[in-house]
Parts: structure tokens; C-alpha cells; sequence
């Protein structure tokens, strides 16, 4: 996934030394890198961005389960978050393909945009087959990591192992306790990349959390930075106060697409969203006043809970 992987866990009796626990964590990793990663040329994902359209498409359960997810999460806000983003991604030079940082012209960008649209997707998740009404690019970037997480989390849980933490790029599950007993402590980054203080620490207890940022890959023309989240309506990059969200969820797959979805929404859409869904949120927004924090009710109850 071209990101760094760390697992922590106490040790469980009867179990053989990590050596193995450890080489099949990566055999996991391998085959859900092969069949949604957008850099290997002859992996899943990109045998279904170019398959034909009308034609029935066999998915793996894997990458069908993913797309269910992604096609919800695409619904519920509109498109906002839409998992055929990729050729506004790669337009916009944050894709496989290196680009010089550099604007799209508008023909460039109204072209891409021609290209969006998640409702061209039909999914029979019962038989596991998609069919593209139109020409579609499948983009997991935005949900593949937290899918990662939930299969590690997964595969540990089958060995017996009760208490660790899982992180993917990231985005973390943790379960159980930690070594001193106590639940794990995750700290929020804060988008001040000079400020080494966290913005926030969660209690995390059987629970997933995933944050998107604007903070970190973007290039700047013009004295404008133009970040790697790409609104999939208009064609560009955000460009609003909030810089950073984290979401809570029991599912690192979910957390993972709404914390990019919550970013694209803004400030008011994204907790109105969030109210209507008992979705736990958290935005970093920069104000007049420095940098500021919105939370959901179902966030400030999850943060009262563990106190």
C-alpha cells in the first residue's frame, strides 16, 4: 500500500513465536495488495477499471465487500466521496503516474470529470459482479488501509490473540488493553506539522479510528496549496477551514472512507451528516481565532465514556 505496517500485541499463551504470526500477516497483506492496489499493473482493481462496459464483471468477496462499502458511503453523501475518483486524483497528479505540479487546464479537468460517477456502477453483491454502464476507474486509497486493518485485526482475533493494536498508514483497531492494562491511547496529529503536540488523545477500546488530513501531500502554485482530496463534484482540491478529521468507528474500512468523505463534505455538512448517521467525528478547522475542534454528539459521548 506503499505505507509502513506496525502491529503491537501481549503475548498469549500457547502461542508460536511471531516469526510466523508475522509472515502471515504479510501473506494477507499480499493478497489484498494484488487485488486493490492502483500500482500493480495487473492487480484487481485495475482489471476492473478496464474491463468493458455492460459486461458482467466476477469480483473477489473481497473486493466486493470494499466496493459495497464504498458505493454506501458514495450514496449517503451525494457523491462527495465517490469511489471513481481516480482520474481527478491522477489529473491532479497525486496518482501513480508522476505530474510535475502543475494546474489542469479546464478542458483537462471538465474531461476528468466526464469520468466520474459512482451511480455508472451496478454491484450484485449476492452473486459478487459489477456492471459499468459507463467507462469507471475504481479508487480505493481512501478505504483500502482501513480494510487492511479489519482483516489483520481479524486474522488476529482467530489466533487468540485478544490484546493489540493494528496500524496501517494510520489508520488503527485496537482490542483489548494495553500492556500497563489500561485501554490504548491514540493521538491525533496536530495539522500544524511545526507543533509537536497532539491536537487530541482518544481512549480506544474495541474500536477503529482513522483520520484524513489536507496537511501533509499537496504542492503549492501561486502561494495556493492544493491538497491530494479532490472534491469529486467540482474537479478540485478542497479548498475550506477544516484540515483535519477523525472518525471512530467499529470498522477501520468505514472509518477510513468517512474520515475522507467528512473532509470533503466541510464543516456543516459533515456534522449534519454525522448526527444522522450516530457517526463519531472529529473536525480540525483553522479559524480567525487558531486552530479550532467540532465534534458529533456521538464523539463527545465516546470521549465521556472512557474518561
Amino acid at each position: 500500500m506503499g505505507t509502513q505496517w506496525s502491529v503491537t500485541l501481549l503475548p498469549v499463551e500457547g502461542l508460536q513465536s511471531e516469526g510466523w504470526l508475522q509472515a502471515e500477516i504479510e501473506a494477507n497483506f499480499y493478497t489484498i495488495n494484488k487485488s486493490m492496489s492502483t500500482y500493480i499493473s495487473d492487480s484487481e482493481i485495475n482489471r476492473v477499471s478496464a474491463a468493458p462496459v455492460s459486461v458482467p464483471i466476477e469480483l473477489s468477496s473481497e473486493m466486493s465487500a470494499v466496493l459495497e462499502e464504498a458505493l454506501r458511503i458514495s450514496a449517503l453523501t451525494d457523491g462527495a466521496y465517490d469511489v471513481t475518483v481516480g482520474p481527478l486524483v491522477t489529473l491532479w497528479g497525486f496518482g501513480p503516474e508522476f505530474k510535475g505540479d502543475a494546474l489542469p487546464s479546464e478542458g483537462e479537468r471538465l474531461a476528468a470529470l466526464n469520468k466520474v460517477g459512482y451511480e455508472a456502477l451496478v454491484l450484485d453483491h449476492a452473486t459478487d459482479t459489477l456492471i459499468k454502464r459507463e467507462p469507471r476507474e475504481l479508487d480505493f486509497s481512501s478505504i483500502a488501509k482501513g480494510y487492511g486493518v479489519d482483516e489483520i485485526a481479524r486474522l488476529l482475533s482467530d489466533r487468540g490473540v485478544q490484546h493489540f493494536l493494528v496500524e496501517i498508514g494510520g489508520e488503527l483497531r485496537a482490542s483489548g488493553v494495553n500492556p500497563q492494562g489500561l485501554e490504548w491511547k491514540i493521538a491525533v496529529r496536530n495539522p500544524n506539522v511545526n507543533n509537536p503536540q497532539a491536537a487530541d488523545t482518544l481512549p480506544l477500546r474495541d474500536l477503529s479510528v482513522a483520520t484524513s488530513g489536507d496537511y501533509f501531500n499537496f504542492f503549492t502554485v501561486g502561494g495556493m496549496n492544493y491538497s491530494h482530496i479532490i472534491d469529486p463534484k467540482t474537479g478540485w482540491p478542497i479548498q475550506h477551514d477544516i484540515v483535519s478529521v477523525t472518525v471512530l468507528h467499529e470498522s477501520a474500512m468505514t472509518a477510513d472512507a468517512w474520515a475522507t468523505a467528512m473532509l470533503v463534505l466541510g464543516r456543516d455538512r459533515a456534522l449534519e451528516l454525522a448526527q444522522a448517521e450516530g457517526l463519531a467525528v472529529l473536525l480540525l478547522a483553522n479559524t480567525d481565532t487558531g486552530l479550532e475542534a467540532f465534534a458529533s454528539e456521538r464523539f463527545l459521548s465516546h470521549d465521556e465514556d472512557l474518561k
